[in-house]
Order: structure tokens, then C-alpha cells, then sequence
């Protein structure tokens, strides 16, 4: 025999069970609305997008240096003359500077490739500080900003590999594609390749 339900208790369930399904019912609509909201705005995205104009073709980008012999503009420490070498160009009030050539001594130490580094030197005290504070670990050549121009540097810090006549044969900004690029001339040069490319 079932125990006496009082109709209050009855209607009490019925309504709880109501008001789980309005509330299933209630979130329903609200994914369903967001979701509404969502594809309408991907919609006028992709509308928008396609009012934009073509993309011009992508180019490589030239560097006015690649192909310039460096000793037309800088003379440079017997360290580096005669090999593949790297030049790194800093500035000493330049933050990524300082950590560009950290990073680059870092990866040096197992890559052991002729390296110094050119660094901006129209503020004396801020070179003398730069030179100072790493010319324990790399060479520090000074170079005026007349010079810097006249081999088209426009960001700091800017690496160039030079081959073994001074040539820039490449810029690189980061120094993890520098190193790609420094390995792959080394097993060139261990494999018979004369130019390392």
C-alpha cells in the first residue's frame, strides 16, 4: 500500500518537474540564441572581408645590404675577416639589443662561429656602458649611425652572416633563423659546398 501523498506534495513535484523543464527549455534557447548571434556575426566577417581589395602578391623583402661588402663601410676586427662570420648591429639604449646578443652568445657557445658585435656609438656614454658591460664575451666595434644608414639598417638588433670575402650574404632579425641558417652553412662547407648556401 502507498503512503497517503497530501495534493500539495503532488502538485509540489509536478511543479518542481515544470520548473526543471522550463529551466532545460530556458537554457536551450539561450545556446540557441547565442549561437544564432554567433553565425550572424562570422556572417557579416566574412561580408566585410569581402569588400576588402586583393592582396598584393607577396615579395620577398629586400635588404639594400644582402650582396654589399662590408668593408666598404665598417673595418672589421681580424676575428671576422677570411670566414663566415656573424654581425650583430645594436644599439646600446635598445632593450631587444641586449637580450638578441645574450641569446646569441648562448647559442655561440656549441656553434663557435667568428662573431662580433657593431654597435651604434653616437652616445658615448650609453656605448662606452654597452662595451663595458659585454666586451668579455664579444668584440665591440663602434659604428656611427651615418654608417648604419648607409647599409640600410632600420631595426635593432639586425644579424648578418658575411662569407669569407666580407659579402653580407644575410640579415636575420631573430636568432633562432640565424642559427638554422648557421648550421646549414657549416654541413655545406663540411660537405664540399664552397659557399655555403
Amino acid at each position: 500500500m502507498w503512503p497517503p501523498f497530501h495534493h500539495w506534495q503532488v502538485a509540489t513535484a509536478i511543479l518542481l518537474g515544470v520548473d526543471m523543464i522550463a529551466a532545460y527549455i530556458g537554457l536551450a534557447l539561450g545556446w540557441t540564441l547565442l549561437s544564432l548571434n554567433i553565425l550572424n556575426y562570422v556572417k557579416r566577417l566574412k561580408l566585410e572581408i569581402s569588400y576588402l581589395p586583393e592582396p598584393a602578391q607577396q615579395t620577398k623583402t629586400v635588404n639594400h645590404s644582402v650582396g654589399m661588402p662590408i668593408h666598404d663601410a665598417i673595418e672589421l676586427p681580424d676575428v671576422v675577416k677570411d670566414t663566415y662570420a656573424v654581425l650583430l648591429v645594436s644599439s646600446p639604449t635598445c632593450h631587444p639589443c641586449h637580450e638578441a646578443l645574450a641569446e646569441f652568445l648562448k647559442e655561440n657557445r656549441s656553434l663557435q662561429i667568428p662573431f662580433v658585435c657593431l654597435a651604434e656609438a653616437d652616445q658615448a656614454d650609453y656605448f662606452e656602458k654597452f662595451r663595458a658591460d659585454y666586451s668579455k664575451w664579444a668584440e665591440i666595434v663602434p659604428v656611427k649611425e651615418a654608417v648604419l644608414k648607409r647599409l640600410g639598417i632600420t631595426r635593432f638588433p639586425t644579424f648578418f652572416v658575411i662569407d669569407p670575402k666580407g659579402v653580407i650574404q644575410r640579415e636575420f632579425l631573430l636568432v633562432h633563423f640565424l642559427v638554422k641558417y648557421v648550421e646549414q652553412i657549416r654541413v655545406s662547407l663540411e660537405t664540399g659546398g664552397k659557399d655555403g648556401q
